[in-house]
């Protein structure tokens, strides 16, 4: 998969202009940089891909107190009732919060409900009260922290041009052309099939297999979650992916396994740069909180990290599998004796499938911004 990308007036970490968020937000708030990056998706194969840029925000402010376990307060806002969730009706975007300062900076949450100054977050079993980080084992939530409110991208921001899907549609249902596979992130196991198949169909719009009529334009494209283009035209696709840039810290839950059975989890990071091995996170040195655990020899493998070659065709098999050596660096199956964390990359809005042995645990993934 190509990548190039430009990033409008600002280099990342250079000058970026004070401006007004959305007249409802009734704060102004540093923007982050802006900009575009265009993803070429290979045909007649499967492109393990993610969003790289995101939405720019809808409100920034501080947390004003009344902390529970999936809720708080926030200063200065002055919204109306559930102005931040999705209806299907007349609200038509997804919102999340996402926490830019304080002990829980970096992670973020669906908002399911808001009065006129305070938010419900979908934590998915996470507490604000109690949240084991690496570097924190009891991090939590306090008043003064910031947040960022940001919708998601959507299916329809990110495959369509003026309307117009960008990938080859479908006359009717019934007949193949392009798809979008959502991975499976709840079940545990291996090469696992997709959760969800979603295709756009002339004439009717986006729609799913087995989901009958029911419009899937305005699903959400979560940050460091995959897809998978399953493009079957043999032509290659352009894919402009236009916003902000990640400053925050990012940081995202990956499951492991179940004691019995491994567990393949399709990762990415939102970044409109290039990461290496060694500077993205997914090793630290402290085991118990480490997404990668070490492995003790190239024959005895513990988590590995599988990437994938553009172009390869449908179904492809991983054309690399790096671990980590304990006392050594990141490693590459094929040559176990050269170190390659400084030389090998995360990709912007490429996907990778970290697989979790049966017996290693989920835990969360953090990557600073290097830029």
């Amino acid at each position: 998969m190509k990548i190039t990308h430009e990033l409008k007036k600002v280099a990342l970490a250079a000058t970026i202009a004070l401006i007004a968020v959305p007249a409802f937000a009734q704060t102004t708030a540093t923007t982050d940089p802006v900009g575009f990056i265009t993803l070429t998706a290979s045909g007649a194969s499967d492109n393990a891909m993610s969003v790289p840029m995101i939405r720019d925000a809808a409100f920034a402010g501080p947390v004003n107190g009344s902390i529970t376990a999936t809720s708080f307060t926030v200063t200065g806002a002055a919204w109306t009732v559930n102005q931040f969730v999705y209806d299907g009706a007349t609200k038509l975007e997804t919102y999340y919060c996402e926490f830019t300062s304080g002990p829980l900076q970096g992670l973020y949450y669906k908002i399911t409900a808001n009065g006129a100054s305070d938010l419900t977050l979908d934590t998915e079993g996470d507490s604000l009260l109690l949240h084991a980080l690496p570097g924190n084992a009891t991090a939590a939530l306090a008043s003064g922290n910031s947040i960022r409110i940001r919708p998601y991208t959507r299916i329809k921001d990110f495959f369509e041009v003026s309307g117009v899907p960008v990938i080859e549609a479908r006359p009717n249902a019934f007949t193949a052309k392009d798809d979008i596979l959502f991975p499976n992130y709840t079940a545990v196991g291996t090469n696992k099939a997709a959760a969800l198949t979603v295709y756009y169909v002339t004439g009717t719009g986006w729609r799913a297999s087995g989901q009958g009529s029911t419009n899937f334009a305005n699903t959400p494209l979560r940050p460091s979650e995959a897809f998978i283009l399953r493009r079957r035209n043999a032509a290659p696709v352009d894919i402009v992916n236009m916003g902000s840039v990640l400053m925050n810290v990012g940081t995202s839950f990956v499951p492991g396994g179940d004691g019995t059975s491994a567990n393949d989890i399709y990762i990415s990071i939102s970044r409109p740069a290039p990461v290496k091995l060694d500077d993205c996170g997914l090793r630290i040195a402290d085991q118990t909180l480490s997404p990668v655990k070490d492995s003790a020899s190239a024959f005895s493998r513990q988590d590995e990290l599988l990437a994938f070659t553009a172009g390869a065709g449908i179904n492809a098999a991983p054309s690399s599998t790096y671990y980590y050596l304990a006392g050594q660096g990141w490693r590459k199956v094929s040559s176990a004796d050269t170190t390659i964390g400084q030389t090998v990359f995360l990709e912007p809005g490429k996907s990778y499938v970290l697989r979790k042995k049966a017996a290693n645990t989920g835990r969360d993934w953090v990557n600073v911004a290097n830029y």
